[in-house]
């Protein structure tokens, strides 16, 4: 049951069908064609129904318990960031390999947490010359979300998901010595625990302290403009992605691995997510807003949105 509908600019909601024959395009064709066809695909494999996986322990698990149990419309251009990370990593995924390592892609994993089966689906494992085992993960990014990357390294949710894949490996023999998370924008690639490049435009040097404390070394002056802009390279340290210990992952992943199995087995509608989640999700970020508020009003309550 999912995103099965289209949203309009004018507030209309059409089926798949019904927007690629719209003549009044608010998106190209073919890209929509591929978002829906995207989406039936990926609601026929394991994420719908009662399965939990990795990423169904992140963010607002009412939005995820709902908009497995409702259909739902939404703007076709919301869906093109799945569909642009699906792109790149059809692009960077290499064959299963062995001596002098071995290497696994898309290696799906399975165990169980307190009786309850969790999964994950690994972008790519390899043990090093039988020395070191590397979790890799590649995400899909904004242009103008590398830079926080780059000065704070990896997002909380990714660092959960990523640590998440690690207890799983752990829990099927697979070793874990290192993760990495690739930022893949359409202009960039940074990786978690290496150097990367930023350029800023400012009038001055920028120095190494406040958010660009772990730039190394001095910026590079690349260009002088007429307004009196400069153009700087400058080079960061990114942070690695902590290893947390089992005990630390099992206290994040167990509560709320409970909670979605008592919404999906008993329909237990899940509590509203924390106050940061909030700021950023309800507001333009969620297809079932109309349907979280809508429970709320049912409750006596009202759906509240931090500042």
């Amino acid at each position: 049951m999912p995103w099965t509908k289209a949203l309009c600019p004018d507030g209309q909601t059409k089926t798949f069908d019904e927007c690629l024959a719209c003549r009044d395009r608010c998106l190209d064709q073919e890209v929509c064609e591929a978002l829906f066809e995207n989406e039936r695909n990926w609601q026929a494999e394991e994420h719908t129904g009662d399965h939990i996986s990795a990423t169904a322990l992140l963010g607002c698990l009412r939005s995820t318990y709902l908009e497995r149990i409702i259909d739902y419309a939404q703007p076709p251009q919301s869906g093109w960031w799945s569909l642009r990370g699906k792109l790149i990593h059809k692009l960077v995924e290499r064959p299963d390999m062995d001596n002098p390592y071995l290497r696994r892609s898309e290696m799906r994993l399975f165990a169980r947490l307190n009786g309850l089966q969790l999964s994950g689906q690994l972008d790519n494992y390899q043990l090093r010359f039988l020395e070191q085992g590397v979790l890799k993960d590649f995400k899909s990014i904004g242009d103008n979300g590398l830079q926080y990357i780059i000065h704070d390294g990896a997002k909380e949710d990714h660092v959960w998901q990523t640590n998440i894949y690690a207890w799983l490996a752990r829990q099927n023999g697979y070793r874990v010595d290192a993760i990495e998370i690739a930022y893949m924008s359409l202009m960039q690639v940074v990786n978690t625990g290496t150097r990367a490049v930023l350029t800023e435009y400012l009038m001055s040097p920028p120095s190494a302290t406040g958010k660009r404390k772990r730039m190394i070394g001095p910026p590079r002056l690349v260009k002088r403009y007429p307004s009196g802009k400069k153009k700087w390279d400058c080079t960061y340290q990114i942070p690695p992605v902590p290893i947390y210990p089992d005990q630390q992952v099992i206290d994040f992943m167990a509560p709320r691995l409970m909670i979605l199995h008592a919404a999906f087995s008993d329909a237990i509608m899940p509590l509203v997510a924390e106050n940061e989640v909030r700021k950023w999700k309800c507001e333009g970020y969620c297809a079932v807003r109309a349907h979280c508020e809508a429970h709320e009003e049912s409750m006596g309550r009202k759906l509240v949105i931090p500042s």
